[in-house]
């Protein structure tokens, strides 16, 4: 059987980790788009981390100790959105990617929290090293969900029992309530922890083979993980809207290509997906979302910031990537795009470069204001070396060393412990 573990409003019960009377009070997490990265005087980014991803999960941090007013008032404006809610504050009607002051008005009880994503990250860690103790294979799927495989660990007929106390095993060790489903296939099983979650079910989900069909079949399209709205659109075109009628569908799905082969054989649980344990990452980004600025040198200075945080990312990994994206999105839907590929010697100033050099390139719309701002690295490579002259290559050896010890202190001291002085202009 593979197994499913989803932890239980996860960021709330952090939250209820670190303050034990916020137990059995609905509260919720909210977040913004990051409000402090563009600051020029404010060094409450503390951090950088690729270990995990999902909803709402970001790859930079701040200072989590910022209070309600400093986080979510803005010029007398409460911004924000909920990112998750205890099971008392939906209760109430709060729900996720509602507005603060939403939430606050369906509910005047409601305790809204900044988020601490490197505490979260830090459990999250420590529950995946402790699964790896107690399931041969484990994946971690987002940093709240995890896939694990019990073929030839634990027997079929053994699998309730193992996964109750597992269940009962993780709340003493962790303090954190888990569902949990168990099916024959990855996806499969992903949709009986749905039926485990509190309200629905007792926390333990089981589908045997002979289960799946009248468990699934009846249920919308939308429930199934993966089908969005695009896809759910395409197949409400052709009169498909249960599950089961999408499995009497074959034709058509394998009419989409890959996708639609892929989508019809997880529904029909024969898919065969193994967990894997790992992967390889094939590209890194950061995009940002903006109020609407007009002035290019303003653009241009927080594009420097951008390429100092993705550059800490890059380090993280060690790698060395060998194209270069810049995306643009202007205040009227108007987009701009393009990448450079290259070998070269990566640092910060290397990526700084060419990233202000695409800008110079694909700033299109000049007298719009940009709204959206998004940078990456892909095509990781082994050795890459620049050409030209001995010169050159002596100066991006020298900018690499600066970058990687500019990178050091960062880890130890903060992301904004090392800035250039165009950033505080």
């Amino acid at each position: 059987m593979i197994i499913h573990l989803d932890l239980d409003s996860f960021f709330a019960s952090c939250e209820r980790l670190l303050n034990p009377n916020l137990k059995g009070k609905p509260i919720a997490v909210g977040g913004r788009g990051d409000p402090f990265i563009f600051d020029k005087e404010s060094r409450r980014n503390i951090d950088v981390t690729l270990k995990n991803s999902g909803a709402f999960v970001p790859t930079l941090f701040y200072d989590s100790k910022s209070s309600f007013a400093d986080y979510f008032v803005e010029e007398s404006k409460i911004r924000g959105i909920v990112i998750t809610s205890s099971y008392e504050a939906r209760a109430c009607g709060v729900k996720t990617g509602m507005t603060i002051r939403e939430a606050l008005l369906c509910c005047p009880a409601l305790t809204v929290l900044p988020p601490n994503h490197l505490f979260y990250h830090d459990r999250s860690n420590a529950l995946k090293l402790y699964l790896q103790k107690r399931i041969p294979v484990v994946e971690q799927y987002s940093i709240d969900e995890f896939f694990g495989d019990l073929n030839g660990w634990v027997d079929e007929s053994e699998t309730k029992e193992f996964l109750t106390g597992l269940r009962e095993d993780i709340k003493k060790e962790f303090d954190l309530p888990v569902s949990i489903g168990a099916a024959p296939s990855k996806w499969i099983a992903k949709m009986a922890t749905s039926a485990a979650k509190p309200g629905r079910g007792s926390g333990v989900k089981i589908l045997f083979k002979k289960d799946i069909d009248s468990f699934i079949d009846h249920l919308p399209i939308e429930a199934f993980p993966g089908i969005g709205h695009g896809f759910s659109r395409r197949l409400r075109a052709y009169k498909i809207e249960t599950l089961g009628e999408l499995k009497e569908a074959k034709h058509l799905l394998y009419r989409w290509k890959k996708p639609g082969r892929q989508l019809y054989h997880r529904v029909n649980g024969d898919d065969n997906e193994p967990v894997a344990a790992g992967y390889d990452r094939r590209s890194i980004g950061i995009s940002r979302t903006i109020d609407p600025v007009y002035d290019r040198d303003e653009i241009r200075r927080r594009l420097i910031i951008l390429c100092r945080h993705l550059a800490q990312l890059v380090i993280k990994i060690d790698a060395a990537p060998g194209t270069i994206f810049l995306g643009i999105k202007y205040q009227f839907g108007q987009k701009s795009k393009r990448s450079v590929s290259e070998k070269f010697i990566f640092s910060e100033l290397a990526l700084r470069r060419r990233i202000l050099k695409l800008f110079e390139t694909i700033d299109i719309y000049p007298s719009l204001a940009v709204i959206r701002l998004s940078i990456s690295c892909s095509n990781f490579q082994n050795g890459a070396s620049v050409s030209g002259s001995l010169f050159e290559h002596e100066r991006a050896l020298k900018e690499r060393n600066l970058w990687r010890y500019t990178a050091k202190v960062r880890r130890k001291y903060g992301i904004d412990a090392i800035r250039s002085g165009i950033e505080m202009l």
